[in-house]
């Protein structure tokens, strides 16, 4: 038992030394859901996790991940880590829209920030309006410029 905690921190280490915050190449996003609520967006993010870091996360939790996930919605600023597990995570960015004539309109956000760009595309991007409609994007590095009525 005592050598399996050993080994789990060995391999925790060397998970973090090659796949530090600062890099943040352990994550990659491959989907990303946009869910449009007045002036916020909910954002669900699947992804897959570099093999060190997985085994981390199953051994010690997603805790270190955060940072990563938020750097992803760099662009934003209010930006709040809701869950997150080994596939995907759900964040809440207040104030993602304006309020313009009766509509709220969410400008178009780079993925990642200025000190992580993203390095790849994101495979796709749905936008879920208020009403249920869908819209799905294709190969994007950033949100789309939409809009919805405001209620």
């Amino acid at each position: 038992m005592r050598q399996a905690v050993i080994t789990l921190v060995v391999l925790a280490a060397i998970a973090l030394s090659f796949c530090g915050s600062a890099r943040g190449d352990c994550i990659e996003v491959r989907e990303v859901t946009m869910r449009l609520d007045k002036d916020r967006a909910i954002f669900e993010l699947n992804y897959t996790l570099d093999a060190f870091t997985r085994l981390y996360v199953l051994a010690l939790g997603c805790k270190h991940l955060e940072p990563d996930l938020i750097s992803f919605l760099g662009g934003y600023k209010d930006v709040k880590l809701i869950k997150a597990d080994e596939k995907r995570a759900s964040l809440q960015v207040n104030g993602a829209g304006k309020n313009l004539d009766n509509c709220y309109l969410f400008y178009s956000c780079p993925f990642g920030s200025k000190d992580k760009p993203l390095k790849r595309e994101v495979e796709k991007l749905s936008v879920i309006y208020p009403g249920g409609k869908i819209d799905t994007f294709y190969n994007v590095s950033s949100t789309q410029n939409v809009f919805c009525k405001a209620d």
